[in-house]
């Protein structure tokens, strides 16, 4: 092998090899790969490029003999690198193979995702325990696990979980987080005794965790989360352990990073607020335990932990839990809930100072906990107070304030109308129609779905003009509802159908068996006979036949109150009217299909709606009278 190490030494080996060997121009590319040594950094041109030139301005040696004497080259034949798509397997500067890519955790979580997306969790687990130890660490066992979880296979995550610690993959927060979400997906607890045991193992484990972390990296505050007690807290309050959930909340640190947050404090809440009431494991309750369950109890807990924590965040879903689990509490609890409503969420009562702006407490959770806290103490003028201040201030305008008002709070504000109606007030239906129409109307300008009333609106404003015994709000909720204009009747005298609006699809709702029913029940209220025969007319337009056979979503408690509405209103107009011997006829045979329907609709259960006992103003006062003196009670014990 020839080595050179200069310009010269190169010169001379080239002419050397033109004028004495034959075989130039075979070796010409191997000798200057082997002499070649120097790159050439100042731009000039390298040898082998320089006698590349010069080989393509020579003409080729066998160019000057005759075309008989050129050598006949025996074809090559074809091999596997000839064949089209084929792609030679590439080499490097020394003609060997490069190395080959390994496996990265990523490309492996990858495959794991696509394979779980396929429905082969089989095949996913068993390439995630063939791979290389290399390949593999522990964000990969979590997006096993995680996809496991979303799957329902519960007890293969947990299997995962067992298996990485034995392959020596530490468990982190993340890890259990995953695991304690996954398991929330579980609405049946009684079903999964083993997921539940499986759910207190991996509390234990991340105590050990955590202590573990404290020891060795106490500057850890990534691992340090709460987040895993929060989410063991909600599978507690769903399983039903209530008792176990304080024991948690004992067992954790007040102070650091471990100290309760606000989502520790609302998984407690929304446990409270789900407990069934009267339960066999309220009688199991030591005293403290039932003082330490109590709701205004941990939003006290919560306040010393805000002292500590300047920090700590009092977002509006806390807030709504809370005011949602004191609503179950005693009347002092609620009345407890009241302050809370007026100090975060800015909602003054009546003789109060009103605040001119909205706080930043409250949205959408929290107005609905506090409409729903003044319904269920019967205090309905309240809750009406409390929306019209909403109402009053809200600029559809302003984009954020878009998503404040929908149309759970309207139905709470409805409710709250046929409270009033049931205890005599005559003005609550025309109010109700306003609220409607005040949807309608904004619904229409800025174009709000949420804000748009359903047919529960509907309904529930018809309910009012029943109990207020008001046809003709009823007849304006009927128009507004199904487009079917109902003021006809007095221009044609029910001799004609009536007309329908034309409107966009989802604007307006076919009449059930549920709108007939109110339709009728108002009419026959009202004791007029005009009123009854305008709503026999819309019945019949409706289909008297189709609402008795239809089995659609309407209660059967529906069905069997528009049977029994449909046969009382045709015995009085068969008694205060002329009618002719056919209508005669179809009536009679209408009420017949009724008496059968409301046989068979015997024992249904009554809907919510139906079924409130709402109180009179003396039953509520006696209530104010009750907690005033717990109050007093109370206060006189502490300065004991």
């Amino acid at each position: 092998m020839i080595r050179s190490q200069g310009r010269k030494a190169v010169h001379d080996t080239q002419l050397y090899f033109k004028n004495c060997c034959p075989t130039r121009r075979l070796l010409e590319p191997l000798l200057y790969r082997f002499i070649t040594t120097d790159k050439y950094s100042d731009g000039r041109s390298s040898p082998s490029s320089l006698f590349r030139r010069q080989s393509e301005n020579r003409s080729p040696p066998d160019s000057h003999k005759r075309p008989s004497e050129k050598r006949n080259t025996p074809p090559r034949p074809s091999s596997s690198y000839d064949k089209p798509g084929h792609r030679p397997t590439q080499r490097d500067a020394e003609g060997q193979q490069p190395p080959k890519r390994l496996l990265t955790p990523y490309n492996l979580a990858m495959q794991l995702k696509r394979l779980c997306s396929e429905g082969n969790y089989d095949a996913a687990v068993d390439r995630l325990k063939s791979t290389p130890r290399d390949a593999q660490n522990v964000k990969v066992w979590n997006t096993m696990i995680s996809e496991c979880l979303e799957a329902k296979r519960f007890s293969l995550a947990y299997d995962l979980f067992t298996d990485m610690k034995r392959r020596g993959f530490s468990p982190n927060t993340l890890t259990y987080t995953t695991m304690f979400s996954g398991l929330t997906r579980i609405t049946a607890w009684s079903t999964h005794s083993k997921q539940l045991a499986n759910a207190h193992s991996l509390y234990e484990y991340f105590l050990k965790h955590t202590e573990s972390i404290k020891y060795h990296e106490p500057d850890n505050i990534k691992e340090l989360s709460p987040q895993p007690i929060a989410l063991y807290i909600r599978i507690l309050g769903d399983a039903g352990e209530y008792q176990k959930i304080f024991d948690v909340y004992f067992a954790m640190d007040q102070e650091g990073p471990l100290a309760p947050d606000k989502f520790v404090f609302t998984s407690m809440f929304n446990a409270i607020s789900a407990r069934p009431a009267g339960s066999m494991e309220d009688q199991e309750l030591s005293i403290s335990m039932r003082a330490a369950s109590d709701a205004k109890h941990v939003w006290m807990q919560m306040e010393k932990v805000m002292q500590k924590k300047p920090d700590f965040d009092l977002d509006p879903l806390l807030i709504a839990a809370a005011i949602r689990a004191l609503t179950r509490g005693r009347p002092n609890d609620q009345n407890f809930a009241f302050e809370i409503v007026r100090d975060h969420l800015g909602l003054a009562k009546p003789g109060e100072p009103v605040p001119q702006g909205f706080s930043k407490k409250l949205n959408a959770w929290t107005l609905d906990a506090a409409l729903q806290l003044c319904n269920v103490m019967q205090k309905h003028r309240l809750c009406i107070h409390f929306m019209r201040q909403v109402m009053d201030k809200v600029s559809f305008e302003r984009p954020w304030m878009r998503n404040l008002l929908d149309h759970n709070h309207v139905h709470k504000l409805l409710r709250a109308y046929v409270g009033l109606s049931t205890l005599g007030s005559i003005d609550e239906s025309s109010q109700a129609l306003e609220a409607l129409e005040w949807s309608l109307k904004n619904d229409a300008i800025y174009t709000l779905p949420k804000l748009a009333p359903s047919p529960q609106s509907y309904h529930l404003v018809m309910m009012t003009c029943w109990r207020s015994a008001d046809w003709v709000g009823a007849v304006r909720a009927f128009e507004l509802m199904t487009g079917i204009m109902a003021s006809d009747f007095h221009v044609n005298g029910g001799k004609a159908p009536p007309s329908v609006q034309r409107r966009s699809n989802g604007r307006s709702f076919y009449p059930d068996a549920e709108t007939m029913s109110y339709m009728l029940r108002t009419a026959l209220k009202t004791n007029d006979l005009s009123c009854l025969r305008q709503a026999m007319w819309l019945t019949e337009h409706a289909g008297v036949e189709s609402l008795l056979r239809t089995r659609d979503k309407t209660p059967q408690f529906y069905r069997a109150k528009f049977s029994s509405a449909l046969m009382e209103t045709i015995d009085r107009l068969l008694d205060g009217e002329e009618i002719d011997e056919d209508q005669r006829r179809r009536w009679r045979g209408w009420r017949i299909q009724a008496r059968e329907v409301a046989r068979n609709s015997k024992g249904s259960p009554t809907p919510e709606a139906e079924e409130q006992i709402l109180g009179s103003d003396g039953a509520v006062g006696n209530m104010d009278e009750f907690v005033a003196f717990q109050m007093v009670s109370r206060s006189s014990k502490s300065r004991k």
